[in-house]
């Protein structure tokens, strides 16, 4: 960990069924569900642990329809940022589960590779 980067996260991405064959139409649900695994109830899995990030809160949102002009946005964004030398392009997708040190988990919405290494730009995910 540096002063540039000073969370650990992990990278989960969600076990499907999408692509498992080349099958058109009407071939059932194959999208994220839950596990009959105990080990792994939620169905993820685990593609890398202890990366240094610096996680930073977006001032983006959205307002609900029936918002008064006081009210805080709903489902704000933050920037994840890991270096270049952490992970590799490509190490992460679209949909990913990020899990910070403080048990926070995020989905990534936009993946952003650049010179630095990735911008994740992901909402909080409830419990």
């Amino acid at each position: 960990m540096s002063m540039l980067y000073p969370r650990l996260i992990a990278v989960h991405r969600a076990r499907t069924v999408a692509g498992a064959n080349d099958a058109v139409g009407n071939v059932g649900y194959s999208g994220m569900g839950q596990s009959s695994d105990p080990a792994n109830p939620i169905g993820e899995d685990v593609l890398f642990t202890k990366i240094p990030a610096n996680i930073q809160a977006e001032q983006t949102g959205r307002k609900k329809d029936s918002a008064l002009p006081s009210d805080p946005v709903f489902a704000p964004t933050w920037a994840i940022y890991v270096p270049k030398r952490k992970l590799k392009l490509g190490d992460v997708r679209d949909r990913d589960i990020i899990v910070d040190d403080l048990g926070y988990r995020y989905q990534v919405g936009q993946d952003y590779w650049n010179l630095l290494g990735y911008k994740l730009v992901c909402i909080r995910l409830e419990a």
